[in-house]
């Protein structure tokens, strides 16, 4: 009966354990649950408004936060479907913070409503942190582009926005455009063969059927040059 007892003792304190651990991790990466944009968000165009307000609540830097590897899908409504991107913001004593947003309101895999934002700190800093753009001014650019219906894909069920979030010299299938301040007008070539447009950020807007997955090509995918 004894060893029953202390057997039963062990195992609630094995688990007491994890859930301690548990709790450890979540107040280290989990930071504020903040949800950046509602379903229907982009709708009203207020899209700066929304990160400025997202950036206070998680406490990042104002012009030194950087955002790379983004990537939303919308609907045929323009709605959201999912959206997920990294934000690497500098912090005290030379580290930085890692801060990972992932959302989904319609996946293919994931089921529906659910939202996890982590945080975590690295000594060094990155190496891509140099080349990547300011997340203030990519929303910029987003709202602009957003609100010229740059992103409305009739022909697909769904639209794919991704950015590596870095100025680089890359080449891309299909139509370029280049965002200069709020006017938007199409190139004749890709910016990769002209020198004006090297080492500038890029957003490609890719048409899909699937929420899940989709293929870059002449006839899916557009790019616009935003810096």
């Amino acid at each position: 009966m004894a060893k029953n007892k202390a057997a039963e003792t062990i195992c609630w304190l094995a688990i007491l354990a994890l859930l301690i651990l548990s709790i450890v991790n979540v107040v280290y990466k989990g930071t504020k649950q903040t949800l950046l944009f509602t379903r229907d968000e982009l709708k009203s165009g207020e899209v700066s408004k929304s990160w400025e307000s997202f950036r206070k609540e998680q406490q990042l830097s104002q012009h030194k936060a950087k955002i790379e590897n983004f990537r939303l899908t919308l609907d045929r409504d323009q709605n959201i479907s999912s959206m997920r991107f990294t934000v690497i913001d500098p912090s005290d004593n030379n580290s930085y913070k890692m801060l990972g947003y992932s959302s989904c309101f319609s996946c293919e895999d994931q089921g529906e409503d659910w939202l996890t934002v982590t945080s975590d700190k690295v000594d060094a800093k990155p190496a891509q942190y140099d080349r990547l753009m300011t997340a203030d001014e990519f929303f910029s650019k987003v709202e602009i582009l957003n609100n010229q219906h740059f992103f409305t894909t009739s022909r697909y069920a769904y639209t794919h926005l991704y950015s590596t979030g870095e100025y680089e010299n890359t080449s891309y299938d299909g139509p370029y455009f280049v965002l200069e301040g709020t006017e938007l007008k199409q190139l004749q070539t890709s910016h990769s063969s002209n020198k004006d447009y090297r080492d500038y950020g890029s957003i490609q807007v890719i048409g899909s059927n699937s929420s899940g997955s989709y293929e870059t090509s002449e006839g899916t995918t557009k790019s616009v040059i935003i810096r």
